[in-house]
């Protein structure tokens, strides 16, 4: 469940995009008179789609909508709202007590069995502030370099979800190709730093399988991401000892993103 503060910062950007809209279209509005066809292009609306990739995740799925306002000839400031997602499904094997169990998918310190959920899902909402600086090589096509920084609203799904937030700067380059009038091709390739920190391991509750012979072993299963294994406890275990055991982790998304899509001009 999202929290209050992640909420007010969404709706904050969102109101602070709205009101910058609205000042640009009062500013550049000439009462009794139609807008000219120059002011009219100095707005543009844009949706892209693509690949990300990060440090911490891995073949991500990135969507991106913004809105640009042209400030003079060669450079445009530019609101942007985001999706990027991922999941891993374990791999699903068996079933005890008519409960589905997923197989580790990960090292397991030599040791086998099974725990249940079968699977993480990682979601983040990038807001962006943009700065782009335009080359015209000729009258279809430009090329730009972008520049700025966004709040990273993210929600990893484990046992539970957990929510962590950041800021962090990006930078790139890409091009737009007029296809038709007020219509463009847009491409782009960033790369950004941002670091999600603070998120907490949890248990699963589940089995180790004994030696030949022997009964298997009721317990939970962690995955410690500094050591990038699974870990097991007994269940007579205390599990206040067992979460020191699973240290908090970060998630990077120190990596890149290519995007390709459509833009209009108003």
């Amino acid at each position: 469940m999202r929290s209050k503060s992640s909420k007010s910062i969404f709706f904050s950007f969102v109101s602070l995009v709205f009101l910058f809209l609205l000042g640009t279209v009062m500013i550049y509005a000439e009462p009794g008179h139609g807008a000219s066809s120059s002011r009219l292009n100095r707005i543009n609306f844009s949706l892209r789609g693509g690949y990300a990739h990060s440090e911490g995740r891995s073949g991500m799925v990135d969507v991106k909508a913004e809105i640009q306002f042209r400030l003079s000839s060669n450079i445009r400031a530019g609101f942007g709202i985001g999706y990027l997602s991922d999941s891993d499904n374990m791999h699903m094997g068996g079933a005890i007590g008519g409960v589905s169990v997923g197989m580790m998918g990960g090292m397991m310190s030599g040791q086998t069995g099974s725990f249940s959920g079968g699977g993480h899902s990682f979601r983040v909402i990038p807001l962006t502030l943009n700065l782009y600086y335009v080359l015209s090589v000729n009258h279809k096509l430009d090329i730009f370099m972008v520049g700025g920084g966004g709040y990273y609203l993210s929600f990893f799904r484990d046992m539970s979800t957990q929510e962590k937030n950041a800021f962090g700067p990006h930078a790139g380059f890409g091009f737009d190709l007029e296809i038709a009038d007020r219509i463009k091709i847009v491409a782009e390739g960033i790369y950004r730093f941002v670091n999600l920190k603070g998120f907490t391991g949890e248990l699963h509750p589940g089995f180790r399988e004994g030696m030949e012979g022997e009964e298997h072993e009721e317990g939970f299963w962690h995955y410690n991401h500094g050591q990038e294994e699974y870990h097991f406890h007994n269940s007579y275990e205390d599990q206040a000892q067992m979460m020191i055991d699973s240290p908090p982790y970060n998630i990077s998304l120190n990596g890149f993103s290519l995007r390709a899509g459509i833009k209009f001009r108003f």
